[in-house]
């Protein structure tokens, strides 16, 4: 008897477990379009690793200083060979866990602040520009061969064609994926990873600083190309303004409102749908700026640690995970009809090319651009990048390491 009470009260659990998960998906359906905003999302990520970063910078080196004071204490003169030997290693510890303390210097704190500044000026334009965009977005009617209205309110698209084929051979009458939040969900299992990454990878400042200035310079860009040209939207959540009073804004003045909803958009996506961004898709910018960032710093060059060495499996894991989930999620954007074909095509384009654009002016910067001279080749930054990678390693004594 016990037994079977048991056994009932679990399946009770897992009928509303189940139940609470059905509907979890339910709601995430019916949101409209995306509730999700890549850019701010890693701008509040990147100024949260710096302030975490500066406080824990502050408290170990206190923590040096008070060391090294009981050291030099004119009382412990006589301290033994082996009391010095405990102390300067515990100092020695210190320096290889709490390595971000070189972080404080001015040379390096500068140049992080100054990535993240204009990465968040960057995102803050590149809302504003879809901002305007939801304005200016038009109401088209696609007429056949013989002028009469076909019913179709986007531009042709062979990605939504196909999908459309597909969804209607497994489901019946079904053009796209009605599940509008997929693509977020994609989005948060792979920016999950990257935030982990941020945390454990030794070289973790100098990953954030490239990631920010590049993804800042991709949101120029995007902010230029949705800003000169407005699409028709690809969504249908978007198109069905114009015949509802969600879309009653458009009458409106655009500025100076938009100004102070780009703000928003920015901080709280999920509560200020933006319409008519279309080239090039900012969610794909994302996904495959995460996919390169993990590919090319989670490589056993990169992560030579105790733990990667007796783990190896560990980080093709992580790279394959990420990699399927960016590519998942670039489908999801096409199949949800978040964005046209073309817009995540430009965006994989831009991105890689930005990418491996950056990392080589980083290993030769031939043209001699201040911007990257003064980031990427001051000595003092180049040092401190390469010993957090060199203490992370915990081979030898700090003293030893420096002496390399």
């Amino acid at each position: 008897m016990v037994g079977r009470a048991v056994a009932l009260h679990l399946v009770k659990m897992w009928h509303t477990f189940g139940s609470y998960i059905a509907s979890h998906f339910y709601a995430l359906k019916m949101r409209p379009v995306s509730g999700f905003d890549p850019a701010g999302f890693m701008f509040m990520l990147a100024f949260g690793c710096l302030v975490v970063g500066l406080l824990l910078a502050v408290f170990d080196k206190r923590s040096q200083r008070r060391l090294s004071t009981y050291i030099d204490d004119k009382r412990l003169n006589r301290i033994t060979t082996v009391g010095r030997y405990v102390a300067s290693t515990a100092i020695d510890h210190s320096a290889r866990q709490g390595f971000i303390a070189e972080m404080l210097s001015f040379n390096y704190l500068s140049r992080l602040s100054f990535s993240i500044f204009v990465f968040g000026i960057a995102s803050y334009f590149n809302a504003l520009a879809a901002v305007i965009a939801g304005w200016r977005t038009p109401n088209v009617v696609i007429l056949t061969m013989s002028k009469e209205d076909s019913g179709e309110k986007t531009l042709p698209d062979l990605g939504h064609d196909l999908f459309k084929f597909v969804m209607t051979m497994l489901y019946g009458d079904t053009d796209y994926i009605d599940w509008f939040d997929l693509p977020d969900e994609f989005i948060a299992f792979v920016g999950s990873i990257i935030a982990i990454l941020f945390i454990v990878h030794p070289r973790r400042l100098l990953i954030l600083r490239r990631f920010t200035m590049i993804y800042a310079w991709i949101n120029f860009l995007r902010a230029f190309c949705v800003a000169v040209t407005s699409l028709p939207d690809a969504s249908p959540m978007c198109i069905s303004q114009f015949d509802t009073h969600k879309g009653r804004y458009k009458s409106l003045p655009i500025f100076p409102k938009a100004f102070h909803r780009a703000f928003k958009v920015l901080i709280r996506p999920s509560h200020h749908i933006t319409c008519g961004d279309m080239i090039f898709s900012g969610h794909t910018v994302f996904l495959v700026l995460c996919a390169l960032m993990v590919t090319t710093y989670c490589a056993k060059a990169e992560l030579n640690t105790p733990f990667t060495r007796a783990y190896p499996w560990v980080l093709t894991l992580v790279k394959t995970a990420t990699v399927i989930g960016s590519t998942l999620g670039a489908f999801a954007i096409i199949g949800t009809r978040l964005h046209y074909t073309l817009d995540v095509l430009i965006a994989i384009y831009v991105t890689i090319q930005t990418w491996y654009t950056y990392h080589w002016l980083v290993e030769d910067n031939k043209w001699g651009i201040r911007v990257i001279t003064w980031l990427e080749h001051d000595q003092g930054v180049v040092t401190i990048d390469h010993n957090a990678y060199r203490m992370a390693r915990r081979s030898g004594s700090f003293n030893s390491l420096k002496q390399e």
